[in-house]
Formats: structure tokens, C-alpha cells, sequence
């Protein structure tokens, strides 16, 4: 089997990977103390912001590159358990995407450059795996994406093997695509997982991704909770079962809007905020 077997035509980012040997676990120790150091020397914890110029030229980005090559690898049959696997794909997903803005050189918008979320990937056991497939394919449990019919992976794809069985929508709240509208850039750790989440959802909630008009009866909300309805227990971007959506936000935000729309869901309208792609530096 070989990286070229699978996944979108796509820039792997982890290319020339380190020979076989290193045990898994060890590897994953690894990419972890790369991944915290990336995190220490370039990303302003307070704000969620990364400084990808200062980044691109310390040690601790060169490390966390020679530590991803390491994934070729890598058996991700070695996560056993549901935090494992939330947790290392989740960190994998936020730091291909840093690395993806400097290796493609990004300077307004990670849209600017084509297709980027199919291009950025990494050669992970053997296997490629994109932004896209890491999202939609593992931490959705194979949902795919929100405009395309059927999962993510096809059947007879082996990374089907390495899927979460179901979706928690909290990932929604700590996946960042290197946009400003995105939630802040955090890291995640197995042991305290799932506080991590919980906090990542109400911080996101209360930065003004819930905005609750009770004059107007009317909720203003964030798009991913559109382009994700589905994840959230609403159905058709967010349109219908639009009361089932809020309900499950409403569990997020502080206890006067959240009782408001407990007690409102049905009668209230929604509408969903434009969203701001300019690269979160």
C-alpha cells in the first residue's frame, strides 16, 4: 500500500518520511512535545491567534516538521481509545493547517490558495490523508462534507478502519481552519479531553457566535452551525428543525439565553453570520 493509493489529488506536507522502526507510541510522544512547542513559540493562547511569519523561522516549527515526517510511520490502530483518537487527530488537524499556511505561503486568506483543504495533507501509516479527510472522514465518523453526497471515504477505503464511530459535535469548536471566524487555536490533551471540549464550546458560544435578540425573537448565529445543522440535530443548513439546533447550542450559553430559548425554540427565527475568512494571525 502506498500514499498514492488514496485520498484527492493533494500536497503532502510530510514528504520523505523518516524510515520505519519507531515504535507508534513513541512517535506519537514526539509529534506531542513538537506540537506543544509550536504552540508555546507562536500562538498567542489569550487571543487564539497564530504569528505564522515569527513561526516559520524558529526551531520549534523545523522540530515539528521532522516530527510529522515521522507519521509515514505511524499505525493509527494504535489509538485505542475514543479520546486518543479525538485528541491526536484533532491536534494533527490544527497543525497540518499551520503548517499548511507557511509551506503554501498564505497572507490574507487560507482561501486564497485553490483547493487547500484537499491539497494540505499528510502521509499518515502509509496512507495520505487531507484536511478535509482528516475532518470529514475521521472525526466526523465519514459524514463528509456538508456539500457532497455520501461519506467522506468510499467503501474498501482502509481508513475507514480509523473513523470515529459517531460524531461529537464539541470537535466543531476546537477544528480551526486558519480563519478569524474560526474558534481560537488550542491543543488538546487525552486526560482532559473531554473538559477541554466543553470549555472550547462555550468559549466559542460566548465570543458572539450566539447572539440572542429577545425583543425581535430572533437568534443570530455563526455558520458553521449551518454548514454543520446536521451535527447539531438540525437539518437542511440549519432551516429546518431549527428548534432542535438551538436547543443543543442553547446548552453553551449563559443561563438567562439559554432558558430563553429552551422556552422560545419553536417561535424563534435564525440567521447565520457572515463568515470571516481573513487568516487568523
Amino acid at each position: 500500500m502506498t500514499s498514492a493509493q488514496y485520498g484527492k489529488p493533494a500536497d503532502v506536507l510530510n514528504d520523505g518520511g523518516a524510515a520505519a522502526g519507531m515504535p507508534s507510541a513513541d512517535i506519537a510522544a514526539r509529534l506531542r512535545l513538537a506540537i506543544n512547542q509550536l504552540a508555546a513559540d507562536g500562538i498567542d493562547v489569550e487571543r487564539g491567534t497564530v504569528d505564522y511569519a515569527r513561526l516559520a523561522g524558529t526551531s520549534a516549527y523545523a522540530e515539528y516538521v521532522e516530527a510529522a515526517r515521522m507519521l509515514w510511520s505511524f499505525d493509527p490502530a494504535s489509538l485505542e481509545t475514543v479520546a486518543e483518537k479525538t485528541a491526536f487527530w484533532l491536534n494533527l488537524y490544527n497543525a497540518l493547517i499551520i503548517h499548511a499556511v507557511i509551506a503554501f505561503g498564505v497572507r490574507r486568506s487560507i482561501n486564497e490558495t485553490r483547493r487547500a483543504f484537499d491539497r494540505a495533507s499528510y502521509v499518515v501509516g502509509g496512507v495520505r490523508y487531507s484536511a478535509n479527510e482528516i475532518e470529514h472522514g475521521i472525526l466526523r465518523a465519514n459524514a463528509g462534507h456538508p456539500l457532497s453526497i455520501g461519506g467522506q471515504f468510499k467503501h474498501g477505503d482502509p481508513r475507514l478502519a480509523f473513523a470515529l464511530e459517531k460524531i461529537d459535535p464539541r470537535v466543531h469548536f476546537a477544528l480551526v481552519c486558519a480563519a478569524r471566524s474560526c474558534p481560537p487555536i488550542a491543543f488538546y490533551r487525552v486526560e482532559t479531553l473531554d473538559a477541554q471540549l466543553d470549555l472550547a464550546a462555550r468559549h466559542f458560544v460566548g465570543r458572539g457566535n450566539l447572539v440572542v435578540d429577545h425583543g425581535k425573537m430572533r437568534v443570530s448565529l455563526s455558520r458553521i452551525f449551518s454548514w454543520y445543522a446536521h451535527d447539531f440535530g438540525g437539518a437542511w443548513f440549519g432551516y429546518r428543525r431549527a428548534d432542535r439546533l438551538l436547543k443543543h447550542i442553547a446548552r453553551y450559553t449563559n443561563d438567562i439565553d439559554c432558558a430563553f430559548i429552551e422556552a422560545n425554540a419553536a417561535r424563534l427565527s435564525v440567521r447565520f453570520m457572515r463568515y470571516d475568512w481573513t487568516l487568523n494571525d
